[in-house]
């Protein structure tokens, strides 16, 4: 004999939740589910027999088996991920009897919340809300099965809405107020985390061309107060003085070191928020020279910003950066300049061009560098036609003069080491475009600059590409190469592609979501509460606040949902005010009898309570005419209401309060 069919909503919940998790399951426990969810399905289509309990366990062991394998471990995220997924197929293949299907609701409602520990974003928990909904009017169906009176699909989904409505304000203010852990929910390391990355410990030829077309943000920055001009934006992530052992045209990051030889020179912080996407490295972008940064992070002698830990989720942080510095200045040790003097490659045509300005004074032999920048018909462009070998800087200076900012970056650090002038290369962002009140900083804003030091300033940035473009400081990459066509919509920054307006609209909400719902940590939980006076210092102290005031919430709404349908069945609004009059009556010891009339009872009311007896009589007469004429104008019915209301309004609190009552 089959089994009971599922419910149809249930098994489009528990189809939708597989189908989310399906890019994070191994391969070969793929089979197993669609052939379990194959397997019921022709049981309640064409009778095909349910497996025997044999061949279940048998599924079942193997299937562990599998995901031990594949995961090494039976815990954790993916590994109990996989293993709930095999749970609720094999499930489908035991549930003979009506409540087993109590069962499977239960692990589709787990399947579920699964999915968001994968990905949070909002499309994808509109969804999981949506899947969440139908499996409420799922859990109906299951309730009513059997029952010849069962709702209809349509009405089954409508009072599910219904109770979610409900238990909607208990949910927001216990999201609000309830005590958050440290951290938001994108701070949870997971384990085969996503991160993802724009820019890497070495500069490449090439890298940096490929970055260009990638409009994917980075990060995201909004200041503290007004934002800083396009030609400071400059954001650090990685310094790189030395070169790969194999290639020494390969610029490598240096190594963190020790606490920076830093002075500021003036009162010219400035504060700012970077919400990071995931980069899976520990350096944390940051303006100029940072001064405050957030815990479990350091800035080491490089000015970068290191963190304790890689970046494997999205990270939002606080820093306050100096933007008039001096950085080691004065001397340098001699191993130091020896590290900042190394050429690295043959190109002698550099070395011949630098020689000519060792006899000038450092600051002199810096702008002799830019100049040949500027004089010579050097273009900007994200196809410089390179050539391989170990002179790959004199092919760029001297012969195809067509580079990126890696190139100018690159060559300007060889010139100025054969010049005898100290050197090096620093990678990260530069720009950004305001999408709401955030600065968008793009992986296409991705920007290689120089450093050079001198004794009297210490190390100071020199960005050669502003002498060549000095549009894509001001404006970005779109505006120093408007005739790239290969430039997606978002970089070429194109106001009258709708596209891009529809994604820049895109990123907002995106970003909203991101800053107010799954970045509402502990901190952002105390600073909005301290706003609206209600801090609190104790975590207990603030769940039961909150708990108490949900509950209030919920109670209230109850309430006024109570209040609504008694007038719905009252008919009117007369008849509900007058079956409300006699409660308040009875509460007041004024009983109606079996066999009492309606202007009886009033009657026998103001005798009793003489403050309302006028009303009370009044309230009789009109109901008997509400009642007994052949017609009533819609004057009398609103003042009959209106008395009704008065007389209510007067007696609900009296018959409540025991002091009241006489």
């Amino acid at each position: 004999m089959p089994a009971p069919r599922l419910d149809p909503l249930l098994w489009l919940v528990l189809v939708g939740s597989v189908g989310l998790l399906l890019p994070h399951l191994p391969v070969a426990v793929l089979p197993i589910v669609v052939a379990a969810f194959a397997w019921r399905r022709l049981h309640e289509v064409a009778g095909l027999p349910l497996p025997p309990r044999w061949l279940l366990l048998l599924l079942a062991a193997g299937s562990t088996a599998v995901v031990v394998l594949h995961f090494h471990a039976l815990w954790g995220r993916d590994a109990g991920v996989a293993l709930l997924v095999v749970a609720a197929g094999l499930k489908l293949l035991e549930t003979h009897e009506a409540r087993d299907q109590v069962s499977v609701l239960l692990l589709t409602f787990f399947l579920l919340i699964s999915v968001l520990l994968f990905d949070q974003a909002m499309p994808i928990f509109a969804l999981v809300m949506l899947l969440f909904w139908l499996l409420v009017g799922a859990w109906m169906g299951i309730a009513q099965a059997g029952v010849s009176t069962g709702q209809s699909l349509g009405q089954r989904l409508r009072e599910a809405g219904r109770l979610l409505l409900l238990g909607l304000p208990f949910a927001l203010i216990l999201f609000a107020l309830f005590p958050r852990p440290p951290g938001a929910l994108w701070g949870v390391q997971q384990p085969g985390g996503q991160a993802q990355t724009g820019l890497s410990e070495q500069m490449r030829p090439g890298q940096f061309d490929e970055l260009a077309e990638d409009p994917t943000p980075a990060f995201r920055v909004r200041f503290e107060d007004s934002p800083v001009p396009p030609g400071e934006r400059y954001w650090r992530v990685f310094v790189m003085s030395g070169f790969a052992e194999d290639d020494p045209e390969n610029w490598v990051a240096d190594p963190a070191t020790g606490s920076p030889r830093l002075e500021t020179l003036d009162d010219s912080r400035v504060a700012y928020e970077i919400t990071l996407e995931p980069t899976a490295s520990r350096q944390l972008p940051s303006l100029a020279a940072a001064v405050e940064t957030p815990r479990r992070s350091r800035v080491d002698g490089n000015l970068v910003v290191q963190r304790e830990q890689a970046v494997g989720d999205r990270l939002r942080y606080s820093v306050t950066s100096a933007l008039d510095y001096r950085l080691e200045a004065g001397s340098l040790p001699r191993f130091r300049r020896q590290q900042y003097l190394a050429r690295g490659g043959l190109n002698p045509l550099l070395a011949d061009l630098a020689a000519e300005w060792r006899d000038r004074p450092p600051a002199e032999r810096i702008e002799r560098a830019l100049a040949y920048f500027r004089e010579q018909p050097f273009e900007y462009s994200r196809s410089p036609g390179r050539r391989g070998g170990a002179d790959r800087a004199d092919t760029f200076l001297f012969d195809t003069q067509r580079g990126y900012c890696a190139d100018y970056a690159d060559a300007f650090v060889r010139l100025m080491r054969a010049a005898d002038v100290p050197a090096r290369v620093v990678t990260g962002y530069q720009g950004g475009e305001f999408n709401g009140e955030f600065l968008v900083v793009r992986q296409s804003d991705a920007h290689a600059w120089a450093e050079v030091w001198t004794a009297a300033d210490g190390w100071q940035r020199v960005d050669p590409t502003a002498a060549v473009a000095p549009e894509r400081i001001d404006d970005g990459i779109a505006r120093s190469m408007a005739d790239d066509a290969d430039l997606p919509a978002t970089v070429r920054r194109d106001e009258g592609s709708f596209g891009r307006q529809m994604r820049l609209l895109a990123e907002q909400l995106d970003n909203r979501w991101n800053q107010y719902v799954l970045g509402y940590d502990g901190g952002f939980q105390q600073d909005w509460l301290g706003r609206i006076g209600l801090a609190m210092t104790h975590p207990v102290w603030g769940a039961l606040w909150a708990l108490a005031i949900a509950a209030s919430l919920w109670w209230g709404l109850l309430l006024v949902l109570a209040r609504r349908e008694r007038r719905r069945q009252a008919g009117s609004e007369a008849e509900y005010l007058w079956t409300r009059l006699q409660e308040d009556l009875a509460r007041l010891g004024i009983r109606r009898d079996t066999s009492e009339s309606e202007r009886a009872l009033l009657k026998r009311a103001a005798l009793a309570l003489p403050f309302a007896a006028d009303d009370l009589r009044r309230i009789g007469q009109l109901l008997e005419a509400s009642r007994y004429a052949r017609s009533t104008s819609r004057r009398q019915a609103r003042l009959l209401t209106n008395r009704l209301a008065n007389v209510h309004r007067r007696l609900a609190w009296r018959g409540r309060l025991p002091w009241r009552r006489s």
